[in-house]
């Protein structure tokens, strides 16, 4: 019982969980294909070449998206914040978290090589159009692969879709299926052979990322080591 005279406070009840994150996951594809539509109308770009606006409009809807839909959960189901809930911020120092990413980057393309060389070397439709893209275009997905994607994905990932699993089993077990569905979204989305192969790089930075979300709290060591991993990929990109 409350001391005499004291009214006792309700702690807010989280009720979200893994539906939200596929609803959130696939509302931001279907936002992200009805932007890039609009794109398309707009520009008359050509199928499989879109230009900077549906590009941009495309990120829009996508991670736009996403972003919305984690607000609406938070609010709804939630605590109110992306950072009561799913453990948003950005600590500037656990910015040496990139260079961590860097070196993790490297060392799985090394070790993923044989799988590589066996896609005749493809790679993911994002990396092709990095080294294709020119201009305002080349700018705005080295400005989403670098910063906009880490974020986001850490955060529907790491903040919603791990801690969600994490109610409902144990570590060990909400790491690796968190790691999985990460890692195979990907080729979900870009289902080349490119993209197959890296499948198992992406995984071993899900199960990282969420090793450190979990050990943290919150996701800044992750976000920046997630950066870092997409680093190397941007900067040689921008340097044609």
């Amino acid at each position: 019982m409350p001391p005499e005279g004291r009214v006792p406070v309700e702690r807010p009840v989280v009720r979200w969980g893994l539906g939200d994150f596929f609803w959130v996951y696939f509302g931001g594809i279907l936002a992200g294909l009805v932007f890039a539509t609009v794109g398309f109308a707009i520009s008359h770009d050509q199928a499989g070449n879109p230009g900077a606006l549906t590009e941009g409009l495309s990120f829009v809807g996508q991670f736009g998206g996403w972003v919305l839909g984690l607000v609406l959960v938070s609010r709804r189901k939630g605590l109110g914040t992306l950072r009561a809930d799913f453990g948003f911020v950005i600590h500037l120092r656990d910015a040496w978290v990139i260079a961590a990413g860097v070196v993790a980057e490297i060392a799985l393309t090394i070790l993923i090589n044989p799988l590589v060389s066996l896609a005749h070397d493809q790679h993911q439709d994002v990396v092709k159009e990095l080294n294709d893209a020119r201009g305002v275009k080349l700018a705005l997905i080295a400005l989403v692969a670098g910063l906009v994607a880490p974020i986001c994905e850490e955060l529907l990932f790491r903040g919603l879709l791990l801690r969600a699993l994490r109610r409902r089993v144990s570590p060990v077990a909400a790491v690796a299926i968190s790691a999985l569905v990460f890692a195979l979204a990907h080729p979900l989305l870009d289902p080349t052979i490119g993209t197959v192969a890296v499948v198992p790089a992406l995984f071993a930075l899900g199960a990282i990322s969420g090793v450190l979300a979990l050990r943290r709290g919150n996701l800044s060591m992750s976000i920046f080591l997630h950066i870092g991993f997409n680093l190397l990929t941007t900067v040689f990109a921008l340097r044609k």
